[in-house]
């Protein structure tokens, strides 16, 4: 074989040195003459099929160069081994193996960025795979959150910079301070990369911190994002720092905390943004609370949830429902690019995140149905009472108890657990009325059992009024008229009994159809009298127990003073009005 033909070869193989003796190469060489003239006698069909032949068969050129014309090959059988092939079939096999026969190395510089699955996980190092340029490692403690767990698992792909080479590629979140601390400035601030610093003390219009074993300077405005009111929070706090300036041979280094926190921001908001569409579930951080709903960052960017969108239950309050620093997931409803300064304005919901629990209400509940609930809001005419997740209902002051209820908060607080009973089910306008009174049952159905008449019974003051006081009684409450309480001479009423004071008294009168009872302070009450005339107002026989029929009534409710204060029920439906 000639000289140059000899250097061809070796062109056309790029590089790859195959020994061969002078005999085979010769033999090589005639081959290729000989199948040359048979391809340009050959027909045109021929030539066809020949480009159609598997790759293999193909005369290539060098992978890194530009692709040279080559005269089509006859089929034949391919190289067994590599000390017999020839150079086309090298180059042959270089081209059916496509991308993965180029070279994978890659030179890396520090600061360079990239992405690969972790394989493997000891109790020092992260290791990952970065292709065919080989596997890197990361230091664990850089990827540990503060109660030392990892954040990373195995399998899981995941962004690492380049901080350095010894004894291989390394990789982590920010540069780590070497021998030379004035070495490891200078990288940080040429690569723009990180570097851990501890802030060791105050002073005029900052901080000192201590990073790469070189005392550094950062200005207070530049220790957070935030204007920092509690400086003294900060010190003996360790984080990270992106170097600013360095003057006077390292005498002089300016550090700022904010800037690797915005890169971070800036950062986790294009991950965000990629994610942000309509509908699209993410979660979030509530990072404000206000009178109309909570601010959530959603990583670099805030969206707000609004008040009716916090739940699909009643919401007094959003701080009743979220708190600062809790994690949420949300729905995104809207996306709205304002433009300059305004930037997006995004709207979130909490409650579209579940399914709207009234779709399914008349499976889960039924009328006269008795469940446990929580008192969740209180007002004038009742309390809210949340009996599902999303699911409120009003109890209203009526249904509260069966004595008159002044003011709902006298019978429930927020957080109280109460059992109730479900009155109606409002699918359409999304309400249910519920009844606390319903569950004990009505105390008055047997009131004639527990308060026998002239039996002692004791109980408080509720309220006095001029005609007599109103006593309650655990279940019912009574009225112990003016002419029952032996005043004595000019003794008012008010002047004898104070509410919230105790009383103890006898049963006078008892009618539960009509809801009232009457005591007496006397020491002598005609039991018999008294229960005929209560059986004869509820349409009972007037027998008394001792069988014999009594035609005498209760004593009249008089003043002894001579005026009359009217019937019992006159009393009670004035107290009522009142």
């Amino acid at each position: 074989m000639s000289e140059k033909t000899t250097t061809d070869a070796t062109q056309e193989g790029e590089g790859l040195k195959i020994r061969k003796k002078p005999q085979q190469e010769q033999e090589v060489t005639s081959t290729e003459s000989a199948q040359a003239d048979v391809v340009e006698q050959a027909p045109e069909q021929e030539v066809q099929a020949e480009e159609k032949a598997p790759a293999l068969h193909r005369r290539v050129v060098d992978p890194k160069a530009a692709p040279k014309a080559s005269a089509p090959r006859k089929e034949e059988a391919p190289a067994t081994s590599f000390e017999s092939g020839t150079t086309e079939d090298f180059a042959a096999l270089f081209e059916s193996a496509g991308d993965q026969a180029l070279p994978s190395r890659r030179h890396y510089n520090k600061g360079d960025k990239v992405t690969g699955p972790v394989t493997l996980i000891d109790s020092r190092y992260i290791y990952v795979d970065l292709g065919g340029r080989g596997e890197a490692r990361a230091a664990r403690e850089q990827y540990e959150d503060e109660e030392g767990n990892l954040t990373l698992e195995v399998g899981q792909e995941h962004e690492f910079i380049v901080i350095g080479f010894s004894g291989g590629i390394e990789l982590g979140n920010r540069l780590e301070a070497r021998s030379n601390g004035l070495e490891a400035l200078e990288e940080a601030e040429a690569t723009g990369l990180p570097l851990m610093g501890r802030v060791t003390a105050k002073n005029k219009g900052g901080f000192t911190v201590e990073i790469a074993k070189v005392e550094a300077f950062c200005p207070v405005s530049q220790i957070d994002l935030h204007n920092a009111d509690e400086l003294d929070v900060y010190v003996g706090q360790t984080f990270n720092f992106k170097v600013m300036e360095i003057r006077e041979n390292g005498r002089n280094v300016v550090v700022s905390r904010a800037a690797y926190l915005r890169d971070q921001q800036e950062e986790a908001r294009k991950e965000t943004m990629e994610k942000l569409e309509i509908g699209a579930v993410l979660q979030g951080t509530v990072r404000s609370i206000s009178d109309f709903g909570a601010f959530v960052n959603l990583g670099g960017v805030d969206g707000l949830v609004h008040i009716s969108e916090m739940s699909w239950g009643s919401v007094d309050k959003p701080s009743d429902v979220v708190s600062d620093g809790q994690t949420v997931d949300v729905k995104v409803l809207s996306v709205e690019d304002r433009g300059g300064r305004n930037g997006l304005r995004i709207s979130l919901s909490m409650k579209q995140v579940h399914e709207d629990p009234w779709n399914s209400i008349n499976e889960r509940f039924h009328v006269g149905m008795q469940v446990d609930g929580v008192v969740v809001r209180t007002a004038a005419f009742g309390a809210f009472v949340e009996i599902a997740p999303g699911i409120d209902g009003l109890v209203h002051v009526s249904e509260l108890s069966w004595e008159h209820v002044r003011r709902t908060d006298d019978v429930v607080k927020v957080g109280d657990k109460v059992k109730v009973e479900i009155l109606d089910i409002d699918v359409t306008r999304q309400r249910i009325g519920l009844s606390m009174k319903n569950v004990s049952g009505d105390p008055w159905d047997k009131v004639v059992d527990d308060f026998p008449i002239g039996s002692e019974v004791t109980g408080f003051v509720e309220k006095v009024e001029d005609f007599g006081a109103f006593v309650n009684l655990g279940q019912v409450t009574a009225l112990l008229p003016r002419s029952e309480m032996q005043l004595s001479n000019n003794e008012t009423p008010h002047a004898r009994f104070k509410p919230g004071s105790e009383v103890t008294a006898r049963v006078l009168n008892v009618e539960p159809d009509r809801r009232r009872m009457a005591l007496t302070l006397k020491e002598e009450v005609d039991a018999e009298a008294a229960a005929a005339a209560t059986a004869k107002r509820s349409g009972r026989s007037n027998t008394g127990r001792s069988g014999k029929s009594s035609a005498q009534g209760p004593r009249s409710y008089s003043d002894t003073s001579g005026g009359s204060f009217g019937t019992l029920g006159d009393l009670l439906k004035l107290r009522n009005d009142k």
